[in-house]
């Protein structure tokens, strides 16, 4: 892949510069566009959704306490209280990670997201709709390096804030800002690296169990602390982070990549590098994921790569190559009617 410069680039641009070096058929194949809405999780539980849709809140007092197993699957909701605080929950394969953080920033929901895998859960601590930080119980999951700003902290500090982490879950970053050990800035700006770092393992994970909690206890430090706004931004950052892409991105080279419904209008939103901008321009409903590859002259891995985060953040997704042949051959016969009728 082209080396990028990092610096967002307008879409626009480059749509129009795409579609001017190649010219497509006047009709080309109708490529269905859909995307699902989104549910609140809290609305019609029971008999409108799927039976793994809702399952009851793990019961816990504190905000980052693990969870023991996998939450149990096929229930229906608990009458107790504490399943009030469930804004919405289910497995990433029905409602996808990127719609969860839709919901929490459009909603402007407080609390936290938890998403549960086969490591430690990952929790996401969300105020007003904005993304605070990122976390999880298990420190060296969150930081087995040693940044160079703790180079100055000593060892029986620092493993004491690992310690703290461990058993409440804040990171051990807040933990040394708030001993003086560490200037608040350095704090912010490393839970928001190795938090987007962290979160990034999720959208790569063969199967994550995710679940809103209202109202939860937050830490009383979270208030202090800048919240990211832009949600989709964040999301897109976390997906450029992410590794072993390759292993679950098995797109056939012949599939067809269309924007969803709200594709093209959300892709407008987004920061993106000159080469995600470039490689967005090819979406056209009639170009294979081989022929984007070609025209970018970009290898099939790096083009797989760069469609995981479209489709990953649902702005497109990839049609079999039949579905256009159908409806090339569709329109070839529709054209041919219009000629006979014309003769008559």
């Amino acid at each position: 892949m082209r080396k990028s410069s990092g610096e967002p680039k307008s879409i626009e641009a480059e749509i129009e510069s795409s579609n001017s070096e190649e010219q497509e058929p006047a009709e080309g194949p109708d490529v269905p566009q859909t995307d699902e809405a989104l549910q609140d999780g809290g609305a019609n539980a029971e008999g409108a959704q799927p039976d793994d849709w809702w399952s009851a809140s793990h019961q816990g007092g504190d905000w980052g306490e693990s969870a023991t197993g996998d939450p149990p699957e096929n229930t229906t909701p608990s009458k107790e209280a504490r399943t009030a605080d469930v804004y919405f929950c289910g497995h990433t394969s029905f409602f996808p990670l990127n719609r969860a953080l839709q919901v929490v920033s459009k909603e402007k929901l407080t609390g936290l997201l938890r998403a549960f895998w086969e490591k430690e859960p990952i929790d996401l601590l969300a105020r007003d709709g904005e993304i605070v930080f990122v976390t999880t119980k298990d420190p060296e999951l969150y930081c087995a390096e040693t940044p160079a700003v703790l180079a100055n902290v000593d060892e029986g500090s620092a493993a004491n804030a690992r310690d703290q982490q461990r058993e409440t879950g804040i990171p051990f970053f807040l933990v040394l800002a708030g001993e003086d050990l560490i200037t608040r800035e350095s704090a912010v700006e490393l839970m928001q690296q190795f938090g987007q770092k962290l979160f990034s393992q999720l959208w790569v994970a063969p199967k994550v169990w995710i679940m809103f909690e209202k109202n939860a206890d937050l830490p009383t430090d979270a208030a202090e602390i800048p919240g990211e706004q832009n949600v989709r931004d964040w999301a897109l950052e976390t997906l450029r982070l992410a590794e072993n892409v390759d292993e679950i991105a098995h797109f056939d080279p012949a599939s067809i990549p269309a924007y969803t419904k709200d594709g093209f209008e959300r892709v407008q939103k987004l920061k993106l590098t000159p080469d995600e901008a470039q490689f967005a321009s090819q979406f056209n409903g009639a170009r294979s994921v081989q022929q984007i590859a070609k025209n970018l002259r970009l290898d099939l891995k790096s083009a797989r790569q760069m469609l995981f985060r479209f489709v990953a953040l649902e702005i497109v997704e990839c049609w079999p190559a039949s579905t256009a042949a159908k409806s090339e051959q569709r329109g070839i016969f529709q054209r041919f009617g219009r000629m006979a009728r014309r003769d008559r």
